[in-house]
């Protein structure tokens, strides 16, 4: 093997893992997913506003959902691997925040007395749920390519 023949292989396997990482990314911040996440953050908010039988069963539908939807995302990836602690703790940080935003709002909706405001903290936390999932995906990205896996 030449040192010609060694570098193209070695560029062929880059390019790969490039692919490998940029459909990781893209799989993994389809819109379907980002919405079902939205809907799920908002039904668990809005349902402390119901009385108990109704809470618990939205809360336990809601807790469905996302499993199932975590499921078959991870079931569907055209690309399986193990993410990074650097993508670990991303993720977490945006879920920080979103559930910073979802107390703020209830609290801010307590303070103003608003009707329901399980229901307003919930839209506000899955709009931010929804701008998370677009504003973040350059991120992730970024990351995904720092850290090398493929």
């Amino acid at each position: 093997m030449t040192s010609y023949d060694a570098r193209t292989a070695l560029d062929a396997i880059h390019h790969h893992q490039e692919q490998t990482r940029d459909a990781y990314v893209r799989h993994s911040s389809k819109l379907r997913y980002t919405l079902v996440s939205a809907l799920t953050v908002f039904a668990i908010s809005a349902a402390f506003d119901l009385p108990n039988p109704w809470r618990s069963l939205i809360l336990l539908t809601a807790s469905g959902l996302m499993t199932g939807t975590l499921f078959v995302q991870q079931r569907r990836a055209p690309v399986r691997r193990k993410p990074s602690s650097a993508e670990w703790a991303f993720s977490l940080w945006v879920a920080g925040a979103v559930i910073v935003i979802l107390v703020a709002a209830g609290i801010g909706a307590r303070l103003l007395k608003l009707p329901e405001p399980g229901m307003v903290a919930g839209a506000v936390a899955a709009v931010a749920t929804l701008v998370a999932g677009y504003a973040t995906r350059p991120i992730v990205r970024a990351i995904t390519r720092r850290d090398g896996h493929g």
